[in-house]
């Protein structure tokens, strides 16, 4: 199945000193190849999965169109997330 692939995390997951930060789009694997054969394998083997039998299992699932606007980065503009500190009204 594919996805988008795009996600917003409100913080770095990475970071000791999380959750700090303005929210981030981030991407995800979205096509073969883009994580190597061995990562796969070593997170199947430490999670007890099986990705062959998942994408069997998901073989029927049809293709979705792409929503326009979804893939920004194709057309050279793409919003971007800021922290603004601004007056409001109680």
């Amino acid at each position: 199945m594919t996805t988008y692939g795009k996600t917003f995390h409100t913080w770095q997951y990475d970071r000791d000193d999380f959750p700090y930060g303005i929210p981030q789009l981030m991407m995800g694997f979205t096509e073969d190849g883009q994580a190597s054969d061995e990562m796969i394998r070593a997170r199947d083997d430490r999670l007890g999965l099986s990705t062959s039998r998942k994408r069997e299992n998901r073989s029927d699932i049809p293709m979705p169109d792409v929503a326009p606007g979804a893939n920004a980065w194709e057309s050279g503009r793409t919003v971007q997330t800021r922290i603004e500190e601004i007056d409001f009204r109680r």
